[in-house]
């Protein structure tokens, strides 16, 4: 068998700022299963600003984990940083597909400071919305890439696997799809006008998404998220940096009452990161005239630190929760306890091979 012979598998690949993670996951009578994952660091040099500096490192880390853990798909499904996209909600009025397609690039010219011809556009119709004249329009979000950004990581794929992309999405709207079965439990998820953010913190960045009625409504990346914890105590405990993300993993957390230097250092960036998410919310609000957030789902490997989602509902006001990026999904993997343990780390990936499981 080759390795893309299975023609009801998918592979969603999340190269990140600090590793490479990797999903599979097959579609069957029974539902979708996840029946495959990887993960591998790389190097600070591999990763600057959210583009790939260093493609060979990067290429090695995917075919090694591809002989390591023997990954087979009909389709490769990756995503680009969304702190490297535009991303601008707009109106246009209802019409056929051809003159939308035309009306979008000329719309999303204004958004773009360079080029229209070095960049991808895409969109989506969001909803339709009823104007104040009584005229009917369609919600957009408008996406918009330099070619030369997407194309670094394709290149990388296809150099480590052989493969062309099937799709490259963005990173925010990958973790919004893994989540979708997390934030859409009730009707008022559906219908009533909830009001769910989604806030994604990995490595770099922070990415939050609010979403009313499981429609995205606003979005926006944060430069603040687990590294900067790192640094911070890599300059405080005059650590290494690998040392210091050990410590922050073993020893780190929040609002724990222990006054320790470690928990200090964290509570620092983390009252940073906490203001500005306030920040955001009271722009969304402002600008939707939506009178609160209901909940919020975290995601990411941030996720993971001890407290957070406590400090978070303390400091914002708003009830929260990890999301379960697995929910409807089975798990049928021989490690998976070692899958539970990281399974924050994979929402991206898990969102980009739904997105391939659902076109087969």
């Amino acid at each position: 068998m080759g390795i893309f012979d299975s023609g009801n598998m998918a592979l969603g690949i999340d190269i990140g700022t600090s590793a490479v993670k990797i999903v599979q996951l097959k579609k069957s009578p029974n539902g979708i299963e996840l029946i495959n994952y990887g993960y591998r660091p790389l190097p600070p040099e591999a990763m600057a600003d959210g583009s790939v500096s260093d493609p060979s490192t990067v290429a090695e880390a995917i075919k090694e984990l591809k002989k390591e853990r023997n990954f087979k798909s009909s389709g490769v499904f990756a995503s680009i940083s969304g702190q490297n996209v535009i991303m601008r909600f707009t109106k246009l009025p209802i019409m056929d597909a051809a003159e939308l397609e035309s009306s979008v690039k000329y719309e999303a010219e204004q958004y773009v400071p360079y080029s229209i011809d070095e960049v991808g556009i895409t969109h989506a119709v969001l909803k339709t919305v009823e104007e104040e004249e009584g005229e009917g329009k369609y919600k957009i979000l408008l996406v918009v890439a330099q070619k030369e950004l997407v194309t670094s990581y394709t290149e990388v794929i296809k150099q480590s696997l052989g493969k062309k992309c099937e799709v490259v999405d963005v990173d925010t709207i990958a973790a919004i799809n893994a989540l979708e079965n997390s934030y859409m439990q009730t009707a008022d998820s559906q219908e009533g006008g909830e009001v769910v953010a989604i806030i994604d913190s990995g490595a770099r960045t922070t990415n939050i998404s609010v979403l009313k009625s499981g429609i995205l409504e606003f979005t926006r990346n944060i430069p603040i998220a687990g590294n900067n914890i790192t640094e911070s105590l890599k300059d405080t405990l005059k650590q290494e940096f690998d040392q210091a993300e050990s410590t922050k993993i073993s020893e780190g957390s929040i609002g724990d009452g222990s006054g320790s230097e470690i928990s200090e250092v964290i509570q620092g960036t983390v009252d940073e990161l906490a203001s500005e998410i306030r920040r955001s919310f009271d722009y969304f609000k402002a600008q939707s005239r939506e009178p609160m957030i209901h909940k919020i789902i975290l995601s990411g490997g941030t996720a993971k630190l001890r407290g957070f989602d406590t400090y978070l509902m303390n400091e914002l006001g708003v009830d929260v929760s990890v999301g379960n990026p697995l929910e409807g999904i089975q798990v049928n993997v021989a490690d998976s306890d070692d899958f539970y343990e990281n399974l924050q780390q994979f929402t991206v990936a898990i969102g980009l091979a739904l997105r391939g499981v659902a076109e087969l």
